[in-house]
Parts: C-alpha cells; sequence; structure tokens
C-alpha cells in the first residue's frame, strides 16, 4: 500500500534528523499508524546500504512527505479536503516523533551547559522547522524587499505564511453551533502553555509539535517558545504561566532585564497594552524576542537630554515615524528610568496636540489612553530601551483612532501599527500581491479604469491614479517602483501613529513632555 510506504519514508525522516532513533521505529510507526486509523503495517525491506543512502536524499523538512499521508487520508475519506484538517491530521502525524517536554527541557538545559545559550536556541529554531511547527515553504513564500526612506532603509514584507480561513473552513466551524463552540474553552487562548501537545480542532490551531522551556523572570514563572510565523530570524514568544489581561508596568521592565541577562544576544519586547495601539491577543500577558537587527537600531539621534532622577542613563530622542524616548544605561537604572517615563506618560496630556490620557464617562469611570510600546536589547554591555509612546483616543473625526493609521493607506495596511511594525519591519496583508500583480500590469498598459472596476484592486484606485501620474510604467520598472511606493505608503501610515509630529508644534509638544520628565 501507499500509505506504508509514505510512512516508511516520514520514519527515515524522522532517524535522518535526530528526531527518532533507529530502535524507535516500531514504536513511532504504531503511532502514526493509529492516527491513521490503520490496522496494519508493513515495513519495507532494505539492505543496510540502500537505507544510508536513502536517509541522505531526504527531504530538509517533511512537507511533502506529510502532505502525501494527507492527500491519501482524503482520499480515502479519512478527513474532508479542507487545509486546516490536513494540518490537524499532518501535525498529529508529525507530533508522534516529538520528546516527552521533560525530557526536552532537560536536553535543552545539557545543550545550553555545555554549548551556551546561543548555540542551544540555534539547534531548537532548527528543530522546530524539522518538525512541521514552522512551516518554512510557506515562509520562504513571503516576499520581501527593503525601501530606502527618509529615516533610513526599511525591511518591507507580504506575508504569505499564515493562511486565512477558506470559505468550506468557516461553514465547517459554522455547523459545529454556537452552543459547541462556546463550550470549548481549552485552552482558553493560543498563547497559553496548555497549548503544549493539543491536538487542535476545526477553528483552532494543532499544536501537537511545539515545546517550551521554562523561564524565571522577576520571580515568576513564564515560558520561551518560537512562533509558528516567523516574522525575522529566530521570531519567539515569551508567555505567561497564568492567563491574565497585558500589562505594561515595572515590572515588565524588570522582566526584560532578567530575560537579556538569560539570552543576552536576543532582543525583547512588548505590543501596547490597549486596544487600538495594542496587539491581536490582549488576554495573555506575553512579549516577542528574537535575534534580528531591525532597521529602528540604526536610528539617527534628533537630541539628547538627562533625567535629574537617573543621571547616569543616556536619554535621546530619535529620528523615526513614530515618538520614541531611547534610554542606556545599567540595567538596574533602565528599569528605574524606564517606569518613571511610563508614569509620567501615563498622566500626561496636551490638548493643543489631541492627547489626552484619560477620558471619564456618565458614571465617573475613567478610561486610561496612554501607554507604550516598549523593546529592549543589550549594546556595548548596557542595556538600551526604546520606549514607543501611543495613545488610542479617538474622536468623531478619527473613529479609528486619533493616532491610528490614516484611512487613505488601508489599502495598504488597515490593521494596528505593533511592536514590529514600531521597529520598522512592515508585514502587510497577503491580499497585495495578487492585487499589486493586476495594477501592475493594468498601468503598463494604460488600462487604470480597470483597477477600478475589479473588487481586488477597487481600493487601490486612488493610489494608482497618482503613480500613473508620477511614473511611467514599463514591464521592466513596474514591480520595482511598487514595491518602493508600498514601502514609502507603509511609513507614510506609521508617521500617522507619531504622538508629536514632524512639525513645530508637535517638536515643541516634544519638549514639553521632557520637561514634564524632570519636573
Amino acid at each position: 500500500m501507499k500509505i506504508h510506504f509514505y510512512i516508511c519514508e516520514l520514519l527515515d525522516y524522522g532517524v535522518a534528523n535526530g528526531l527518532i532513533k533507529e530502535d524507535d521505529r516500531f514504536w513511532a510507526a504504531n503511532r502514526i499508524i493509529d492516527e491513521l486509523g490503520l490496522t496494519s503495517f508493513e515495513a519495507r525491506k532494505t539492505n543496510k546500504t540502500r537505507k544510508t543512502k536513502t536517509l541522505q536524499n531526504l527531504p530538509k523538512y517533511p512537507t511533502e512527505i506529510l502532505a502525501k499521508i494527507s492527500q491519501w487520508a482524503v482520499e480515502n475519506r479519512k478527513i474532508k479536503d479542507l487545509p486546516i484538517e490536513r494540518e490537524l491530521l499532518e501535525t498529529a502525524v508529525i507530533g508522534s516523533f516529538l520528546q516527552r517536554p521533560s525530557d526536552f527541557i532537560a536536553k535543552f538545559n545539557q545543550s545550553s551547559s555545555k554549548q551556551g545559550i546561543k548555540t542551544a536556541l540555534c539547534n531548537f529554531y532548527e528543530q522546530e522547522k524539522r518538525v512541521y511547527y514552522i512551516k518554512v515553504e510557506r515562509i520562504q513564500k513571503n516576499i520581501v524587499w527593503k525601501t530606502k526612506t527618509k529615516y533610513g532603509t526599511f525591511d518591507i514584507t507580504i506575508n504569505l505564511s499564515k493562511p486565512e480561513r477558506t470559505p468550506q473552513e468557516i461553514i465547517a466551524v459554522k455547523e459545529l453551533g454556537t452552543s459547541a463552540l462556546s463550550k470549548q474553552d481549552y485552552p482558553k487562548c493560543v498563547l497559553c502553555p496548555q497549548n503544549e501537545g493539543y491536538a487542535g480542532r476545526l477553528n483552532y490551531p494543532p499544536r501537537q509539535n511545539v515545546r517550551l522551556i521554562p523561564l524565571t523572570l522577576n520571580n515568576e514563572h513564564w515560558f520561551f517558545q518560537f512562533s509558528p510565523y516567523v516574522y525575522y530570524n529566530e521570531h519567539s514568544i515569551i508567555l505567561a504561566e497564568r492567563h491574565t489581561d497585558m500589562k505594561i508596568d515595572k515590572k515588565t521592565f524588570a522582566r526584560f532585564a532578567d530575560f537579556l541577562d538569560k539570552i543576552p544576544h536576543y532582543f525583547i519586547g512588548s505590543n501596547a497594552d490597549l486596544p487600538i495601539v495594542g496587539g491581536s491577543i490582549l488576554n495573555h500577558d506575553h512579549y516577542q524576542g528574537g535575534n534580528y537587527s531591525f532597521p529602528l537600531y540604526r536610528a539617527k539621534t534628533l537630541k539628547t537630554f538627562k533625567l535629574k532622577k537617573f543621571p547616569k542613563v543616556v536619554c535621546s530622542i530619535l529620528c523615526w515615524p513614530m515618538s520614541i524616548v531611547r534610554i542606556v544605561g545599567q540595567k538596574k537604572d533602565i528599569v528605574g528610568a524606564a517606569s518613571h517615563i511610563f508614569n509620567v506618560w501615563k498622566s500626561y496630556s496636551d490638548k493643543s496636540l489631541s492627547i489626552n490620557s484619560y477620558s471619564v464617562d456618565d458614571k465617573k469611570n475613567r478610561t486610561p489612553h496612554n501607554t507604550i510600546t516598549p523593546l529592549a536589547k543589550m549594546t556595548d554591555g548596557k542595556m538600551q530601551m526604546d520606549l514607543v509612546l501611543r495613545n488610542n483616543c479617538v474622536s468623531k473625526d478619527f473613529p479609528d483612532g486619533i493616532f491610528h493609521t490614516d484611512p487613505r493607506f488601508f489599502h495598504i495596511k488597515r490593521e494596528n501599527m505593533g511592536l514590529i511594525e514600531s521597529l520598522g519591519l512592515a508585514v502587510l496583508p497577503g491580499r497585495l500581491k495578487n492585487a499589486m500583480e493586476k495594477i501592475s500590469g493594468r498601468l503598463i498598459a494604460g488600462k487604470i479604469d480597470e483597477i477600478k472596476k475589479d473588487k481586488e484592486t477597487a481600493d487601490h484606485y486612488c493610489w494608482a491614479v497618482e503613480l500613473a501620474n508620477k511614473y511611467k510604467f514599463t514591464v521592466k520598472n513596474s514591480q520595482d517602483i511598487l514595491k518602493k511606493e508600498i514601502g514609502l505608503a507603509f511609513v507614510a501610515a506609521l508617521e500617522c501613529c507619531k504622538i508629536f509630529k514632524d512639525t513645530p508644534a508637535g517638536a515643541a509638544g516634544f519638549n514639553r513632555f521632557v520637561e514634564r520628565l524632570n519636573r
């Protein structure tokens, strides 16, 4: 049977990549045939020479082998032909190879002690690729380029690695019924540590192939894992043990310092903890980290200033499309200085610039509007922390947020500008790929009206007209022009989120805030 051959191929892959040993073959095969609902299994017979050659010629990642297994399952009516059902099965099958978490943690700690944390994390990252948690083939489809701007060179990506749900999947979830979905509250969210080993369901991703490393941060239990979508090298998530709301305070900065003590070659940062300016998950406290040099690190300094309470800390305002205060110094001083700046900002208002720290409803309840997007890394033996000032006030003229992307840029990116965008890395929606291909062809042909008539490109019409008046599009230059202009549009959208704008009034407002820090 073909399926027996595919299972053997996957077993060979597991042995070749160190996921299982030769003595584990029968054990692993039995776990796989159980997942597939088979009642028997026949391993192919190979001599030692052929087996060695087979192991050497196997693919680096298991995508193709798992696709064959799930296709067999579809053809034999084991699962429906839906992307989510294929993913549930494929993850369960490859999950058969993984060590128990306790064994994995022991192996990681041993590797860290002998080879160092940098090597241990690199090996961990590679394993998560080999076990199909990080889907390399999907990530390689992302469209990536760089755009030169007045703030420096920005990294731009059109993200194709995070699949959108098909209409058939939406229907399948709907058929489960609201009552059934309401009972499915385990795990409480995708960041809970209870996800480790979870089989998933139609409306929830499988996680048999994820592993977590325990961390102690500020004397609290946290966990480290890699992100399955990888927006940058070694993109990781640092998550709280308890399912508790996102909250930025002095403990956040202390945790950052502890994290950098343990993993000094990484950065660590947090999305803001309020809606509109925050991330997509606000109900589970978590941070992001990784091993990547972001454009923000190369930002120029506009001015420096001193904090009276922390004279040893070097403070500066950056030339950047967001309002950022950078502080550099020893960890203890940085934790205190960051807490001071944040506390002042939380209660800071400047009505001339539409900055209101709180609003009060009819019942006299106060709603906070000021927060930050903080990130930290080590530089030349000192801790560097960048505090991106955020405000989520709305108004009649700006219902999506006064300091949110202007609607004229929604065709490029409508979502919140979070931590990653603040760093100068654009994560743009996959819908742009097809839209740009169509727009390119029509601009070359001079058929601008067709852009307006097509649902997939209609939102880009006004922007396309501007480009048509600015450039002469040809087959040779169209893609380069579009990439450049998408990058510039992203930066302009980011500037909308800037609290203290690049105007005389904005500069004066930033100076007033700095003065307040020293009162």
